[in-house]
């Protein structure tokens, strides 16, 4: 009988192995129980071999299921927060348009138009506490050390957790300024004075926009190289590391005492 094992086919004692050994990982399901020790087959036919390469397919099978799933996940936050984006400029839109009528007539027509303005804006709530909870858990430690909500624009803007756990942290420092960094290079390029951002969109967190704005550069920078840190054990461990956000909040009160 024609047995399915993870590194290719038993038939009447002879082995014939896969050449793809990670598909055949995933494939080794047998409709019954296996009547002999794959170990002891395995052995026979790698050696002493057979428990390392065991390992090595079995870790590179577990990381790109883990990266297939993490590839759902962001795509689905960066998905909502462009979303999101749509619904705030149409809330924006809408309540410019209410104002617009109301200056002529208060009518059926104006409370209609704020009962549905009410309506987008408890949908967008519920699209922020979805993105808060996916980020929570793809994205931890960016997640603790700038916040759901910025963690999810610096994703967005980086287009995915890997790409973001690739970036180098002068990169992530400025992620949001882009147009101001490319014309200040371009300026610089010419022979004339320009002054290059020290932040993007990291400047919404609150450890740097409530600091002098000489010290905000520095902050700003402190922040990037642990949101790179934690970007990176996010996407390849994903476990959470508090002493990252801890030093962050640390240097922030040292900024704001000196």
């Amino acid at each position: 009988m024609r047995y399915k094992l993870w590194f290719g086919e038993y038939d009447d004692g002879s082995v014939r192995i896969s050449d793809n050994l990670k598909k055949s990982f995933l494939n080794c399901f047998n409709s019954e129980p296996i009547p002999f020790s794959v170990s002891e087959v395995g052995k026979k036919t790698f050696g002493d071999e057979y428990y390392s390469i065991l390992r090595k397919v079995a870790i590179e099978v577990a990381r790109e299921l883990v990266e297939r799933e993490l590839k759902r996940e962001d795509r689905y936050v960066i998905a909502l927060v462009r979303a999101l984006d749509e619904i705030n400029s149409s809330v924006n839109l809408l309540e410019e348009k209410l104002e617009e009528i109301r200056e002529v007539r208060d009518g059926r027509l104006a409370s209609e138009f704020e009962r549905r303005i009410a309506i987008l804006k408890s949908f967008r709530g519920e699209i922020e506490r979805e993105i808060e909870e996916v980020m929570r858990k793809i994205a931890p430690n960016v997640s603790e050390i700038v916040g759901e909500k910025l963690g999810a624009r610096l994703l967005e803007r980086a287009g995915s957790l890997k790409k973001l756990a690739e970036f180098p942290a002068s990169t992530i420092q400025v992620i949001g300024a882009e147009k101001s960094l490319f014309k200040a290079l371009s300026r610089l390029k010419r022979g004339k004075r320009a002054r290059t951002p020290k932040h993007g969109i990291i400047f919404q967190h609150p450890f740097i926009k409530t600091l002098p704005r000489r010290k905000r550069g520095k902050m700003a920078r402190f922040m990037a190289g642990k949101i790179s840190i934690g970007a990176r054990i996010d996407y390849f461990r994903g476990e959470i590391n508090e002493k990252l956000s801890e030093e962050v909040r640390l240097k922030y009160e040292r900024l704001s005492r000196n």
